[in-house]
């Protein structure tokens, strides 16, 4: 599993090039949220030095999240594919962040006996 980190830069280290270079211009990376099924595309230029990394066994490819995010935390289903129809990587990712804020609102009731606690959305 890749953990990837909300709000920020990501370097993904996978070994999908195989000497491939030649082969694929760009490679299209597909993020599927498991519950909600939202579905979000990056692409990535090989000839960007800023995007793509290779040597002989692996790549790095570097996922900048900080300003084009995905919207939910959780797990994404990952497909990569070269050139935008080959497919040459799938897995599951783990999106890990902290909210900015709480969803809900606590309210704490005055009797001590019984005390209450009701969250609203």
């Amino acid at each position: 599993m890749i953990i990837l980190n909300k709000g920020e830069i990501n370097e993904l280290i996978l070994n999908i090039n195989n000497n491939s270079r030649t082969e694929f211009a760009s490679y299209d990376l597909t993020f599927v949220h498991i519950l909600s099924q939202e579905s979000k595309t990056y692409t990535i230029d090989t000839s960007n030095n800023s995007e793509y990394g290779e040597n002989d066994r692996y790549c790095e490819i570097v996922l900048n999240l900080t300003n084009d995010d995905l919207n939910y935390e959780g797990q994404y289903e990952l497909t990569i594919k070269g050139n935008g129809s080959n497919l040459v990587f799938t897995g599951i990712v783990e999106l890990v962040g902290t909210s900015e804020n709480n969803s809900f609102t606590e309210y704490i009731s005055t009797n001590e006996d019984n005390d209450n606690y009701i969250y609203i959305s």
